[in-house]
Formats: structure tokens, C-alpha cells, sequence
């Protein structure tokens, strides 16, 4: 599968920090450096809207929150004051309140659409927030228990009856009620996939553990230049994953076989592709990758190309014989040199060329 570069969006003035794709995947969410949130039209390319927050800080997380079937109603969003926004389509995107979520930058974010609970990850602690009909959130527990480590991701799991939580340091992720568990390394970013935690170890790629004993299954090997989380995504129908990289390009790997397919090659070597999503429609898969650079930030929307490799092309413009051919060929041959062989032997010279 070949991916081509649709167009490329550029707005944001420092680095595109976090991406989301709405649940139809005619809009994009991007966020940054800059404390502004854009809205664009991924079939078009087009900006939207621009939410400029700079009181706010930073865009650390943002997650689109659908209420129903329709999606792309409501979306919230994090930055590094702590603080968590919530925004509700009207002709535009209107405000629609802003809770004072934790008392550091917002690591993460995870929306339960079966109960319209959001979960935030932030200052070493989770928390879960119940919305309420006037668009604000109210905790569910009142004085979280902190933890000496950055929870760096959230995810609800179980269809929203369980909290995943993955801390950076100490590798321990903490499912539910359960006490934690240590993956073998680092975790820089996760991702969820069903029953499965994909982690980027921050050392040689990332590592699939099986949910909930955290075993290891696969591993999804690529060369890390430096100690920054890469963001993942997960394109199961089409069998890709897709992983940030800290050298120009984002990578691509088979995900059950966990071989490296190829890149997206998004900038010059060096700049830094941490952020990274996908989509997959009805028939297409779609990819957005981001730079996380100030000054000439950028995203870039891949699509599956229509154009087969060259060497397809070759393969289907001059067809090389079936199997079964083959197969009828060399029997033949056989035959031939065993007649030969028994002519040869015998002297009957002329029954071998009446048999040829």
C-alpha cells in the first residue's frame, strides 16, 4: 500500500503538538505551541476556524467528545496551565466552559461516548469528570491520589467500566482497581487497540502487550535518535501502524506481522514528526502527520495512492507464466530426457525418433 501526500496545512507559528480526526473523518483538530486550536476540512484542506487561548498556554491534548451517532458536535482540549475547555458546534465552534483540571500541563485526554465522562491525565494523577447538560465537568473524585510519576496517557477501557493509566518513568501501567504493573521499559506514549497496549519505549520502537496481564506479543523495531515520545496510531482494516519520528519522516509497519513497510517523509532530517493520526473511511485509509518545530510547523495529509508501484506495473503489463504452466513444461522435459536416456542406452536410435 502506497501513500501520497493530499496537501499540506500550514497556520500554526511553533510546534503542532497534538492531532484528532473526527469520527466521520471530514474534520481535523490541530493544536500547539502557539495556544491556538484549528479546525479544518480534510477534503478540502481548508481551515475552518482558529480558537486562539494564550492565556492557556500550550495545546497539550485534544479529543473530539461525541454525544451521538452525528459526531463532530463537541470537542475539549488541554493546555499547560491545567486547564480543560470545551467547545460545542453552532454554525462555528462556540465556548462552552473552561474547568480548572490539574495543576500542571494536561498529559492526556480519553472520551467515554457510554457515559459522556472524560478522563484527564495531569500533575501525576488521573481524573474523571462526569458532563453535565450545561457542557461543564464535574469530578468524580474529589482529592485523586497523586503519584510520584508523570501519568502520561489515559484510556477508558472496557467499554468505560476501567481506567488505563501509563506513567512515564517508572513504566507502571494501572488498570482499574488493580495494582500496577511494570512493562519491561520506558513508556514515552501509548495507544490503545482493543486488547492491546501499544507502547513507545523511548529506546528501539514499540512494544504490543496483551491486556490485562501487560504480556508482551510484538515488537515494532525502529531506530530512535533521540528521547522524545512518539505518538501512535493504529490502522487495523488496512493492517498498518503508524509511529512518530524524530528524523524527518513518520514510519509505517505491518501490524501483524510487524514489519516495516516504509515512511512518510514529511520534513528534512532532524525535524521532528512526533505527532501522528489516522482515519480509515469506508474504503480509504487516511494518515495527517505533524511537525513539531517552531517557526515552520506544518501537517501533511496522506492518502492511499491510486498510482501502483512501478514494479507492479511491470509485473502486470508482461505476466510471467502461471504455476500450473510451469509445472506441465517441466513434465514434459522429464518425459523427453528419460526417452532420450532409455534410446541411449538401448540403441534404438529409430524408435526415439519415431517417438519424437
Amino acid at each position: 500500500m502506497e501513500f501520497a501526500n493530499n496537501f499540506t496545512l500550514n497556520r500554526h507559528t511553533k510546534a503542532v503538538n497534538v492531532l484528532a480526526v473526527s469520527k466521520h473523518g471530514s474534520l481535523l483538530l490541530t493544536g500547539g505551541n502557539d495556544g491556538c486550536v484549528v479546525v479544518w476540512s480534510l477534503t478540502s484542506g481548508e481551515m475552518i476556524q482558529e480558537i486562539h487561548s494564550p492565556a492557556a498556554g500550550y495545546i497539550s491534548a485534544i479529543i473530539w467528545a461525541d454525544i451521538d451517532d452525528r459526531g463532530e458536535t463537541m470537542f475539549a482540549f488541554g493546555a499547560s496551565n491545567g486547564n480543560i475547555q470545551m467547545y460545542e458546534y453552532d454554525a462555528l465552534f462556540e465556548f462552552r466552559s473552561a474547568t480548572i483540571g490539574h495543576l500542571g500541563a494536561i498529559e492526556s485526554l480519553a472520551w467515554d461516548p457510554n457515559y459522556c465522562r472524560l478522563a484527564s491525565a495531569g500533575d501525576g494523577h488521573p481524573q474523571v469528570w462526569n458532563l453535565r447538560p450545561d457542557k461543564t465537568f464535574t469530578p468524580m473524585v474529589s482529592q485523586p491520589e497523586k503519584q510520584v510519576y508523570v501519568a502520561c496517557t489515559i484510556h477508558f477501557y472496557d467499554k468505560g467500566a476501567s481506567l488505563l493509566v501509563s506513567y512515564l518513568e517508572s513504566g507502571d501501567v494501572a488498570l482499574g482497581s488493580q495494582m500496577a504493573q511494570k512493562v519491561s521499559s520506558r513508556i514515552g506514549n501509548a495507544a490503545l487497540d482493543g486488547n492491546y497496549l501499544l507502547v513507545s519505549n523511548l529506546k528501539d520502537g514499540v512494544d504490543k502487550y496483551a491486556i490485562p496481564n501487560l504480556t508482551h506479543v510484538q515488537s515494532f523495531n525502529h531506530v530512535i535518535l533521540r528521547n522524545i515520545p512518539l505518538q501512535i496510531s493504529v490502522a487495523r482494516q488496512s493492517g498498518l501502524l503508524f509511529v512518530g519520528g524524530d528524523d524527518g519522516f513518520a514510519q509505517i509497519f505491518d501490524y501483524t506481522t510487524g514489519a516495516y513497510r516504509g515512511q512518510l517523509d514529511h520534513g528534512s532530517r532532524g525535524d521532528c514528526i512526533t505527532p501522528v493520526v489516522s482515519h480509515e473511511g469506508h474504503s480509504k485509509c487516511l494518515v495527517i502527520t505533524g511537525t513539531c518545530l517552531n517557526g515552520h510547523s506544518s501537517m501533511k495529509v496522506w492518502g492511499e495512492s491510486d498510482v501502483m508501484p512501478e514494479e507492479h506495473v511491470t509485473s502486470l503489463s508482461s505476466p510471467s507464466p502461471s504455476t500450473a504452466v510451469q509445472l506441465v513444461r517441466f513434465a514434459i522435459i522429464c518425459v523427453l530426457v528419460n526417452a532420450l536416456m532409455h534410446a541411449l542406452q538401448s540403441g534404438a536410435f529409430s524408435t526415439l525418433y519415431v517417438l519424437l
